[in-house]
Order: structure tokens, then sequence, then C-alpha cells
């Protein structure tokens, strides 16, 4: 049976090839073999990060006597995959060819035993556009990003140029017209105030300015005519725009408002196994399967602790720090920063400071380089033993992966999505239109999921989080996220022996 194959492969392999150690490592072997054995679909959250499991699905992908998809969204880690797999070939008994795209002719490639390793873009473009192929088993790695990915993929986005270039295709009766009016629409674009995602929802009036461009337009370009039919249907679509002041240009944007009535009928007769570090507190994730459309009843679903035995996670709040919106917030900050990173007496690994908001980020990054010089970077993988990262919340998630892991995480803020971000925005509109609680429902469960992720290796280090946010201590939803953060030792006063 390949269960019982891919769990001796697999032992053997790790005891000659394997640094990193996890517990679970053969039960998510077997159960990857078991799920495309059966071609039974399947969810999987590990509790660690991508460098601790990308065994257990490799070795049960190669050794299956069945065609088999692996999908991966970064291109350096598709790359890593793909020589992985060439290397682990060497020492398994079971030789497999591995291709980087779909099958040409799928009656015959899908007789093989073949591994396709491909990008989400691919990937996406064959489940939307073309029909699936049959009896393919998908394995989509790092499955926690899938929403925005598709999101991603089914934005669509006009740029200034293109708008110009169509006008300039046009009869000459009609440019002057339609120039005139691209002119009004530059000039209320600009006359938004500059937020932090230099980014903003379209109003009434920027919306009938573009559908009289692309109406009188006429164009034969699909994405011109996809963008024109989406302001037809603005219940169904976040319209905004992105304005590069440097360049003086902007891009349009259409992105759906929910993935469900999309994606639903794309998973038909799909075999999927969506392997992700953290999705929700439960082992069936039904937020995550209804944002997606995904039929949870027919699917396994899995979930190890992320806090094995022995991992306690140490958090630092401090006592009576100010809240946010209070005038001495970014004072206190840079002082409790300076006063961590000082303490720390010898760095072993690095420290991340993770700041959100753009000014206070900028003021921290300078009040850092003052203190510590070089060690401090910002937003940049490249860093060694005694590096202090500053960053914010969605470019630590990007890159854990390829990061050292820390030793000491500072967190300005609780991960909670900005309202200033125009899609976060729509999207809280929505739930507001539906007299829903957007805060408990939409924006804290995805301040949780961003948390847990972001501890994930500070835990597997035995690292202390510092969390400057003291609404964990007086507000109502504190109880849910320190709950989500078991088993944790936590203090309120700075004791350097405990950080160091």
């Amino acid at each position: 049976m390949l269960e019982a194959k891919v769990h001796s492969q697999l032992r053997d392999f790790s005891r000659f090839h394997r640094e990193q150690e996890w517990i679970h490592q053969l039960t998510m072997g077997r159960m990857i073999a078991r799920g495309l054995r059966l071609k039974s679909s399947t969810i999987i959250q590990t509790g660690v990060n991508h460098k601790y499991y990308y065994l257990s699905y490799l070795i049960p992908a190669l050794l299956s006597p069945y065609a088999v998809v692996i999908v991966i969204e970064e291109s350096s880690l598709l790359k890593f995959i793909f020589e992985e797999c060439i290397f682990i070939q060497k020492y398994i008994d079971y030789h497999k060819k591995i291709l980087n795209d779909y099958p040409k002719n799928k009656e015959l490639e899908l007789e093989k035993p073949t591994l396709y390793i491909v990008d989400t873009q691919t990937w996406l473009e064959k489940i939307v556009k073309d029909k699936a192929i049959d009896n393919l088993t998908t394995i989509i790695v790092k499955g926690e990003n899938l929403i925005e990915i598709i999101y991603q993929y089914l934005t669509l986005t006009i740029s200034y140029s293109q708008l110009l270039s169509m006008i300039e295709n046009l009869d000459f009766s009609l440019q002057d017209l339609l120039r005139e009016k691209l002119a009004n629409l530059l000039q209320l674009i600009y006359s938004h105030p500059p937020n932090p995602y230099d980014s903003y929802l379209l109003e009434k009036q920027e919306k009938n300015l573009i559908k009289d461009i692309l109406t009188y337009g006429k164009t034969d370009n699909k994405l011109l005519t996809d963008f024109l039919s989406s302001l037809f249907s603005q219940e169904k679509y976040i319209h905004y725009f992105i304005i590069n002041r440097s360049q003086g240009s902007f891009s349009l944007k259409a992105t759906p408002l929910e993935l469900k009535s999309i994606m639903e009928e794309k998973w038909l007769e799909q075999n999927l196994i969506i392997i992700a570090d953290y999705l929700e507190p439960e082992k069936i994730p039904l937020d995550y399967g209804n944002y997606l459309g995904l039929k949870l009843k027919d699917f396994t679903c899995l979930k190890f602790s992320p806090n094995p035995q022995g991992k306690i996670l140490k958090i630092y709040f401090p006592d009576n720090f100010p809240f946010p919106n209070n005038p001495n917030f970014a004072t206190k900050v840079n002082q409790e920063i300076l006063a961590l990173i000082s303490g720390i007496k010898i760095n072993h690994c690095p420290i991340i400071v993770i700041i959100d908001d753009v000014p206070l980020q900028g003021q921290i990054t300078a009040s850092l380089a003052a203190n510590f010089g070089s060690r401090v970077k910002l937003k940049t993988t490249d860093l060694t033993l005694n590096s202090i990262l500053v960053c914010d919340t969605d470019f630590l998630l990007t890159y854990q992966d390829a990061l050292l892991s820390p030793q000491l995480v500072i967190m300005a803020t609780l991960p909670l999505p900005s309202l200033e971000n125009p899609i976060i925005s729509a999207k809280v509109s929505y739930f507001k239109s539906q007299k829903k609680d957007w805060f408990r429902l939409y924006l804290l469960p995805i301040a949780i999921k961003n948390l847990q992720r972001i501890t994930i290796s500070l835990r597997q280090n035995q690292g202390v989080l510092a969390l400057l946010d003291n609404r964990v201590n007086y507000r109502i939803y504190g109880g849910q996220i320190l709950q989500a953060l078991e088993p944790y030792g936590k203090i309120n006063y700075l004791d350097l022996d405990w950080i160091n």
C-alpha cells in the first residue's frame, strides 16, 4: 500500500538527509499518500513553516503511481522544490518524470507517472479558463495564501497608458471628447488626499467618467470590455484605483467582492490536497471553505497542534501602555523598542520589529539606525544573526520561510487589517450592509490568523513576543487573541533575564 511505502521511505530519507525535525512528519506523509491513493480531497493545517513539512508531501507525490500536480506560488520556492525532487529521486525506489508545465496531450501524459510542478498563475489559467484535467490530484502548497492569490488573479487592472492608447486609436472626432473626460478623471483622482496605500475606492463621478470613456471607445480589447461590464455589476465588484504620484499616472482595479459564486463550480470533480501552516482555530476550516466555495463535507481535514509540548510562547505585555490612538503612543513605542533591543545580551538570532503604520515605521527605523547602525534592516531578507529587521505584517508573512528564525519579535500593534486599504474598507461596508458584526466576523479572525502565523517560527525557536498594544488587556476580544496563542507564559514588566 502507498501509505506504508511512503512511511518507510520518508523515515529512511529523513534520517540521513534532513536537518529539521518535525514530530508529525510521518503522519502527514501517510495522510498525503492516502489522499493520493483514494483521490480524496484533503486539508491539512501543519502548525509549522514549510521548511519543516515539505518532505511530507514531496515523497508521497514522487512515490504515487499516478500523475500529480504540485502548485506553488513563489518562483524561488518553485525552483527549490524542482531541484529537491531530482535529489530525492536518487535515494527512493521509484522514478517519476518531473515537468514544470501541464501535459500538452492530456490522454497520453496522464497514463504516465508524472509529477507536474507549476506556479499558481499557470494552475489558475487551467482551472478558471480551461476545463480542469480529470483524475489529476492537485497539491496546493501554502494554502493559507490561496484566497488572496485567487483575488489577485481575478482582479482586472487598466493602466492610464492603456486608456491613452485606446483613445489614440479612435476617430479624430472622438479623441478630443475622450481626452477631456480622461483629464477630468485624472483631476478627480489626484484630488484625493494621500494615504499610506496611495489607493482609494472609486467614487460615483469617477465611475461615470470611466464608463463614458470605455463606452465611447468601443474597443474590442477583452480587458477593457470586461472592466466596463464590471462597472455595470457594481454590487459584485470592488472598484478602486492606485496612484503613482512620482510618475503622474494611475491604474484602475476591479476585484470581485466574493469568490464563492465564482469558484464553487471550478472545484467540481477536482481532487485537492490543500496544505497550510494555519487557517483557523478549528480542524475543519469552515470560513476558509466558505470563502472559496469548497464543499468541506467531501474533504478529510487534519490539524496538527502548532504548540507541541514544551514549546510555550513567551509574551511580554508592558503595563499601563497607551492605546495606539493616544498621542503619546509613538514616543512610548520608540522607548520600549530601544529598551528591549538594548537588553538582549547575545544576538544568536535576528530581532524583528513589526510596524504596520507607515509614518511610525519610518520614525522607528531612523531611531534604531541612530542607535544600532548597520544592524538595522528595512524590509529585506538579507539578514545576519545580529540583524534588526523592521517591516510590516504583510512583508513578514510573505518572506517568513526565507528568514532566520527570530529571537525576539516586537509588534507595535495587533495585526488588524487597515481600513485605509480600499479593499478592506469595501468588505467592511459589505458586512455592514448585511447587518453583520464586521469586526468579529472579518477583521478579528484575520488578526488571529496573522498572529498565529507570525509566532510559529518564534515558538519553535523559544523566542519572545513583545506586544505593545494594550487593547489585548482591556478589550473583550483580547481573551480570544490570548486563547489562540496558548500555551504561553506572559509578564507585564521588563525582565531582561526572562527575555534573554
